[in-house]
């Protein structure tokens, strides 16, 4: 489902933000602390602070759905997600590496644009739930040509 060049694009520090929606259809986003591509890049796992992410927790909760926008800072190659919530949990050790690592990768991308190093160790990453998303679409959201493309 997740192609190589996407594949390869999460690998790095990319901002993650979840879209989700409430049964009246109104929008809710959140930032995510990191995205984990599972083994058979047909999932992914997303990890939410709880104290900043109510909303959109009980979004998944009630529907399900979600899209998730990644953007790399350096350069804004981009993409979107779109999926079905499959688990929310608590983050277990090797959910929290993950996490950790991308948290460095993402720090390291926003440095190199300016932004100070010290800025990004105010950030509440935790305690942290993974949620788990079965990814249904993927698209280019890159922008130019292209941009909103299904991949």
């Amino acid at each position: 489902m997740i192609p190589q060049p996407v594949f390869d694009l999460l690998q790095t520090g990319v901002s993650v933000i979840v879209g989700t929606r409430d049964s009246t259809l109104m929008p809710e986003s959140t930032r995510a602390w990191g995205i984990h591509v599972g083994k058979n890049r047909d999932s992914v796992t997303i990890f939410l602070t709880e104290a900043i992410s109510r909303k959109t927790i009980e979004n998944l909760k009630e529907n399900g759905l979600v899209a998730i926008s990644c953007t790399r800072p350096t350069d804004h190659v981009a993409c979107q997600l779109k999926g079905r919530l499959q688990t929310i949990r608590p983050a277990g050790q090797r959910d929290r590496k993950n996490s950790s690592d991308w948290h460095r990768e993402f720090v390291e991308e926003l440095v190199a644009i300016g932004v100070p190093a010290d800025l990004c160790e105010a950030w509440i990453t935790a305690p942290a739930l993974a949620i788990d998303i079965d990814v249904t679409d993927v698209f280019h959201q890159t922008p130019g040509p292209g941009a909103g493309e299904k991949v």
